[in-house]
């Protein structure tokens, strides 16, 4: 599906008639690339988030349509917003021919319900999106996967998705998305581990530091060896009597 821009070249620059520009609804973008001149563009605010909207979880490509010349493949390379209202700012299209190789980050959308999360397994999605570089014709929209076939323990790869005329940044065997054991699989299974530890005993002797005595612990210890002297005197001259007789 093609999604379309209207834009007019502008050439009013500055931060007060852009400012001006914004104000009256309209945003200011820029259109860039292969060596040509950049281009300055006005475009609908409310038309242009409206296009944002229609294009969630779709690759951001778009034609953009300059006055009355013909279209040119675009891909909307950089939103810039108002970091405390979220509103738009400025939009940077850089331009693509139809043979051209990118890059780009195609959206994954998940279908159906995995039979593993019906066994009380946990859906993983660990890629939302699939790096692929290939001409921005053959670039998909999005990937869309249906969950429902997966077990627990089972995932689903890059190379499962069936596109081999297709260049992928990421190995082949990358997972997009999984299904993970139930959490008391899991907390049994680490149980067991421990347990089995334990019995096997510790890998190497566990090292404790001697706390020495502090200067008060060593007086009253100096005083009790003292005193244990004074004790026993008694007890060693009764024995030194006895011996004498």
């Amino acid at each position: 599906m093609a999604y379309t821009v209207k834009a007019t070249q502008r050439t009013d620059t500055g931060k007060g008639k852009v400012g001006r520009l914004r104000r009256n609804g309209t945003l200011p973008a820029v259109m860039y690339g292969h060596g040509e001149p950049s281009l300055m563009l006005a475009l609908s605010d409310r038309e242009f988030n409206r296009l944002l909207d229609q294009i969630k979880g779709h690759s951001p490509i778009v034609e953009v349509e300059i006055d009355d010349r013909p279209a040119q493949k675009c891909v909307i390379k950089t939103l810039q917003r108002n970091p405390i209202t979220g509103n738009l700012l400025h939009i940077d299209f850089q331009k693509v021919h139809p043979g051209e190789k990118i890059t780009m980050n195609v959206p994954v959308i998940l279908t159906g319900s995995a039979e593993g999360v019906k066994q009380g397994g946990m859906l993983d999605h660990i890629l939302r999106t699939v790096p692929v570089r290939a001409a921005i014709d053959a670039i998909p929209e999005h990937f869309q996967i249906d969950v429902t076939p997966l077990k627990i323990d089972h995932s689903f790869h890059i190379n499962d998705l069936g596109r081999p005329d297709l260049e992928y940044t990421l190995p082949p065997d990358s997972p997009i998305v999984a299904v993970l054991p139930p959490r008391k699989l899991v907390e049994t299974t680490t149980a067991a581990e421990a347990a089995a530890a334990a019995e096997a005993g510790p890998a190497e002797p566990e090292v404790i530091t001697e706390k020495k005595p502090t200067a008060e612990e060593a007086g009253e210890e100096e005083k009790g060896k003292g005193k244990a002297k004074t004790e026993a005197g008694p007890e060693k001259k009764e024995e030194k009597k006895k011996e004498k007789k």
